[in-house]
């Protein structure tokens, strides 16, 4: 992939989140410290994505989640005191930001999700992922409805990423994410399975929240 200015808009988003983390949960780490640790996450950020395949630019929405990975697979890398524990609250302060909430509030009170547009894209997606010539790519169903739709990965991006960088570790927390950021765009994930956890398919079930 290219550290092109969908990559540049999605660092400085995650370095704004993050450097407010520190702030208020790591108040001991000095300004220096962070501004080292934001360094190394630039530099591994930018050298992950340049040594990784994407799936199809802007023809596959889901390029967008490989970025994010490799931006998170960064910090994980950079920061020496990072966790998976910690990670977990990284992310989840970051979607109870302002930042984040104001920034998905049209898509939460239109339920952009189950739209036409996106469901439909969504299908094509998905048919052209039985054939896809990128070896990243995720594989998937997708069953559109009204109210609610289901979507079964047979084969995940990010768990490819994961095996190429040694990450394994830190997938549980990228596969908690996904609650939270369907909550903020006003959805309910329902998942009992994971391909991460060792099962079969990553089985979502997501459904328009009421009111």
């Amino acid at each position: 992939m290219k550290y092109d200015m969908t990559a540049r808009v999605y660092g400085l988003v995650f370095r704004r989140i993050l450097g407010s983390y520190y702030k208020k949960h790591v108040p001991e780490m000095s300004a220096s410290k962070r501004r080292a640790v934001f360094r190394r996450i630039q530099e591994e950020y930018k050298a992950m994505l340049e040594r990784t395949p994407g799936v199809g630019s802007k023809e596959n929405s889901l390029e967008d989640d490989l970025i994010g990975a490799c931006w998170f697979f960064a910090l994980a890398k950079a920061d020496p005191d990072m966790s998976p524990e910690r990670m977990e609250d990284v992310i989840a302060a970051g979607i109870q930001s302002n930042f984040m909430q104001k920034s998905h509030r049209k898509e939460r009170e239109n339920g952009t999700l189950f739209s036409d547009e996106v469901q439909d894209k969504k299908l094509q997606e998905a048919e052209r992922s039985r054939h896809s010539k990128y070896e990243m790519d995720w594989k998937f169903t997708y069953e559109k409805g009204e109210d609610e739709f289901y979507c079964t990965y047979t084969e995940c991006g990010i768990c490819k990423l994961a095996q190429r960088e040694h990450m394994e570790n830190w997938l549980p927390c990228l596969c908690r994410m996904d609650y939270g950021t369907y909550d903020m765009v006003g959805a309910e994930l329902i998942r009992t399975k994971t391909l991460a956890a060792g099962d079969d398919c990553c089985n979502f079930h997501v459904i328009r929240k009421k009111g």
